[in-house]
């Protein structure tokens, strides 16, 4: 399919019905002119060189480059254009780890940064499908949700950081569900969950959660990312240390994710420094049921300019090469003037266009904008920034429409990148920048930054007092959001007191059983000592029967397997606690 970017350059062929008619008036005013002067043909015999019809043929020419020139500023481009269609793919939803054991360098440069590769590659090969995000550490969050926007999903991974989680760890189940919870109803048998990680130290069971995504529909394909011999994690200069100052060797738990991915019905790939292993999976999940999808394609377009141009430099050098004269003696019958005019032409034409080209598409999401038709406008500034990737105009637009469509993290993208071209927007613009900012970071619930970005705009336009109004709620939400923290931190707090209480209580119940059970063991051997000693002597004393000292040798077994019990079970919410301070 043929899209025109700037069809309204095609207005320039109806110069060439104009251009035939003026030259044709043209030529009968010489005409009578000459009558005037004298015979006609007499005149035509003394002048023998002027030419009789090459003038039309010229003028056909020139027509006929005009026409490709026209064609050419049009900027016809050959690809598919933006628009919801049926396509048919499955719905895959990568899983990846931004604990800070994905900072390892068992990979060049890192595993999280390699990982990141790959997975702009695994996009860049999708056709059909769709893709969605999840990042997570010691929880799990929607980095971004299920679409078939291909350039978004990229720019999305771009800002991906192991500060991306606020909270450290490795809570593989939680990740999981999250994703499972992140499909579609459209997608019941063709879901696919890739997880990348390293595997270690895995807070919850994640290969129940795994049987949770095979009952919803979704298998889980499992990348191990890192060796088993471990590497250390370097952190703000030098090397991650645990709570005891030894150093962090962070290793791939390969068990576990092969488990994962026998419960999940996928695959297990071990990630390679040159294969990463999401071939070998994208491969699976190509035998999964194909599902036609409503959904929104986004790509470039291949720019076909350059071959009109060309075709139009070719008849205007046949034009400028034919001579005026009726004979051919003289090759040029024109100025070098014409000719440099003409290449000026063609080459200053792209960088015309290239200055002018993103108007068309920004003022078309201006009309969708203010109809509220904000998905179309969506569409339109987007397009725009594949002609123009710098354009302030449409960048700001855009974020603006995506905070309407209550896309919020994919806004403060785009509001994010506007961050070093506030110099080029005026005090009005800035200032309104700096509160949709504010009013984004507020939907997210970061009050911190909203009053930040509220506090910038209000430095700009004191007096807007819908900014005002809007500090005040975010300071408001911030102060409360600082009490509720501070109240959650005393009750873990309180809770870590009463763990190690309980610990305590615990360890000293079972140091009084040892003592019970070591007591009353001495009593039995004393108690065995006199029975010995009693029966060396010649009374008649009554003698314990079997089956009463069964029963007394069963119950002190049962006691000493009650006792081993507890002290597993303090020993495991030990381990547990410790779990717990892990930061990688």
């Amino acid at each position: 399919m043929i899209y025109l970017a700037q069809g309204g350059y095609l207005l320039l062929i109806l110069l060439i019905p104009l251009m035939f008619t003026a030259y044709w008036l043209m030529r009968r005013f010489r005409r009578m002119r000459i009558s005037r002067f004298g015979d006609p043909e007499l005149v035509a015999q003394l002048t023998p060189e002027v030419p009789r019809r090459k003038g039309w043929a010229k003028l056909t020419i020139i027509s006929v480059a005009l026409f490709f020139f026209s064609l050419g500023m049009a900027r016809p481009q050959i690809g598919a254009t933006l628009k919801e269609r049926q396509i048919k793919g499955a719905e895959i939803m990568v899983v990846l780890d931004v604990s800070n054991s994905m900072l390892a360098e068992d990979y060049s440069p890192n595993r999280l940064e390699r990982a990141k590769l790959a997975i702009s590659k695994l996009v860049d090969e999708l056709q059909g499908d769709r893709i969605g995000l999840i990042i997570f550490a010691g929880e799990s969050f929607v980095q971004l949700p299920i679409t078939s926007d291909y350039v978004s999903a990229k720019i999305f991974l771009n800002s991906i950081t192991t500060e991306s989680v606020p909270v450290q760890g490795t809570a593989l189940g939680e990740a999981i569900r999250t994703a499972i919870r992140g499909f579609t109803s459209e997608s019941e048998h063709s879901r696919a969950i890739i997880l990348i990680t390293d595997g270690e130290n895995h807070e919850d069971d994640p290969v129940a959660a795994a049987r949770d995504a095979v009952d919803m529909g979704a298998k889980v394909f499992c990348i191990g990312v890192g060796s088993p011999e471990g590497k250390p994690i370097p952190m703000d200069g030098g090397l991650l240390k645990d709570k005891d100052g030894n150093i962090v060797v962070t290793r791939l738990d390969e068990q576990t994710l092969r488990d994962i991915a026998s419960a999940g019905e996928g695959l297990y790939v071990r990630a390679g420094n040159t294969e990463f292993g999401l071939n070998p999976v994208i491969d699976e999940i190509r035998t999964l049921q194909d599902k036609e999808f409503q959904s929104v394609v986004f790509e470039e377009f291949d720019e076909q300019y350059m071959y009109f141009f060309a075709i139009a430099l070719v008849f205007l050098l046949i034009e400028f090469f034919m001579s005026d004269t009726r004979n051919h003696r003289s090759l040029f019958g024109r100025s070098g003037k014409t000719l440099a005019a003409i290449a000026a032409m063609i080459v200053l034409a792209p960088a015309v266009m290239s200055a002018q080209s993103d108007r068309t598409e920004v003022r078309a999401g201006n009309k969708d904008f203010k109809k509220g038709l904000f998905r179309e406008a969506e569409i339109d500034y987007k397009r725009a920034l594949i002609v123009d990737s710098a354009s302030v105009t449409a960048k700001y637009n855009l974020g603006n429409t995506l905070y309407k469509a209550e896309s919020y993290n994919e806004a403060e993208l785009y509001f994010k990148d506007l961050g070093d071209t506030l110099k080029n927007l005026s005090s009005s613009k800035a200032s309104d920048y700096f509160h949709n900012s504010g009013n984004i970071a507020l939907k997210q619930k970061k009050y911190q930054e909203a009053v930040e970005a509220f506090k910038e705009s209000l430095r700009l336009e004191p007096d807007n007092f819908e900014t005002k109004s809007n500090l005040a709620y975010a300071q408001k939400m911030l102060k409360d959001q600082q009490q509720n923290q501070q109240s959650q931190n005393q009750q873990q707090q309180q809770q870590q007191q009463q763990d190690q209480n309980q610990d305590q209580n615990q360890q000293n119940q079972d140091q009084n059983q040892n003592n019970d059970q070591q007591n009353d063991q001495n009593q039995n051997n004393d108690q065995n000592r006199q029975n010995q000693d009693q029966q060396q002597q010649p009374q008649n004393q009554p003698q314990i029967s079997p089956q009463a000292a069964q029963q007394m040798l069963q119950a002190i077994e049962d006691k000493e397997k009650q006792t081993q019990d507890k002290v597993k079970k303090a020993k495991a919410l030990k381990e547990k606690s410790k779990e717990k301070e892990k930061n990688w």
